[in-house]
């Protein structure tokens, strides 16, 4: 893992919100067979304004889960910085 990787991990604490500013594509989760293994479904691009809250780790050091309604996605932290940095702009 890169130190920039690091950095942003550590910058996206659990229960912060996010809200999308336009469509954003995201790795829907399925449940989980009997070995607890869990599986990545289709990707999906969640809506303009959609809420994201962040519920733990990715599956790899690129990406972080999050729930969106009901659902949970993995997303790329990479996708979470450019929203940060619009939102950085936004209200400076």
């Amino acid at each position: 893992m890169s130190v920039r990787d690091q950095y942003v991990a550590q910058e996206t604490p659990l229960g912060r919100m996010y809200v999308v500013p336009g469509n954003f594509a995201a790795i829907s989760i399925l449940p989980t067979d009997d070995s607890g293994a869990i599986r990545l479904g289709l990707l999906h691009h969640l809506p303009e304004g959609a809420e994201l809250q962040i519920e733990g780790p990715g599956y790899n050091h690129r990406t972080v889960r999050v729930k969106y309604g009901s659902a949970s996605y993995y997303v790329f932290l990479d996708d979470l910085e450019l929203v940060r940095k619009q939102a950085a702009v936004a209200f400076a």
